[in-house]
């Protein structure tokens, strides 16, 4: 069993999941960065954003109804066991203009980096690191 000390936090690595942590941006905020005469694709991470529930499939079937209600034309949806994972987003093809990432930024970064003729949009933000555990408490390790 290893231990790690950070800012003076005793945690015991067993049992728990190292990942990063992330916040949902205002609902009004992401609005401000889409456009309605532009297709709309949702991808959201199965992994750390939905343990923050900043994503995975409930989020991200909300998300997709809110726009719709608004006037927006969401043409797809598509969970990715972990969007930072560039073999599981690079064998996909999206037709939507605007892609909305409900990751980390390095989810973000990498779709960013796979469809550069995409207008990638973030619905996170990412504030750090952190460490759940086994009863689904996160504990923030280090802010960014």
């Amino acid at each position: 069993m290893a231990n790690i000390l950070i800012k003076d936090v005793h945690f015991k690595l067993l049992g728990q999941i190292i990942m990063i942590v992330t916040f949902s941006k205002p609902y009004g905020i992401i609005k401000g960065m889409l456009k309605k005469y532009n297709t709309i694709g949702l991808l959201s991470c199965n992994s750390c954003a939905r343990l923050c529930e900043t994503g995975g499939q409930a989020k991200m079937d909300n998300l997709a109804e809110r726009l719709k209600k608004d006037g927006y034309e969401v043409v797809g949806s598509d969970l990715v066991p972990m969007v930072c994972n560039i073999d599981a987003v690079k064998r996909r093809d999206y037709a939507a203009k605007i892609l909305l990432v409900l990751a980390c930024d390095a989810g973000v970064f990498t779709v960013q980096s796979l469809f550069p003729n995409k207008n990638v949009v973030a619905a996170n933000d990412t504030i750090g690191l952190g460490a759940r555990d086994n009863t689904g408490n996160i504990f923030m390790m280090r802010k960014f």
